[in-house]
């Protein structure tokens, strides 16, 4: 279902930050999850895709973005545009 491909966006975006933001992971992953985010579509990313080109098909594989999914994705937020990322170091 397209509300369900658009919700699992926003829910992957936001475990991107969880991960790239957990110390407790090893750094090599951490560094693989910020890779991934900075090129990773952000929630207005999607709105867009979602809402301005209705006639393309992957607008049509998309539903609108329900505000509750924003504050469900995880505890640093959905990944946004003004998301931003540290460089994980080899901190203990």
């Amino acid at each position: 279902m397209p509300s369900e491909r658009t919700r699992a966006l926003i829910w992957a975006g936001g475990l991107l930050i969880e991960l790239a933001r957990d110390r407790t992971l090893p750094v090599s992953l951490r560094r693989r999850a910020v890779v991934i985010a900075r090129h990773f579509p952000t929630v207005e990313d999607v709105e867009l895709m979602a809402d301005s080109m209705p006639s393309t098909s992957l607008a049509c594989m998309l539903g609108a973005v329900e505000a509750e999914w924003k504050r469900e994705s995880g505890s640093h937020g959905a990944l946004q545009h003004f998301t931003r990322f540290g460089w994980p170091g080899d901190e203990a």
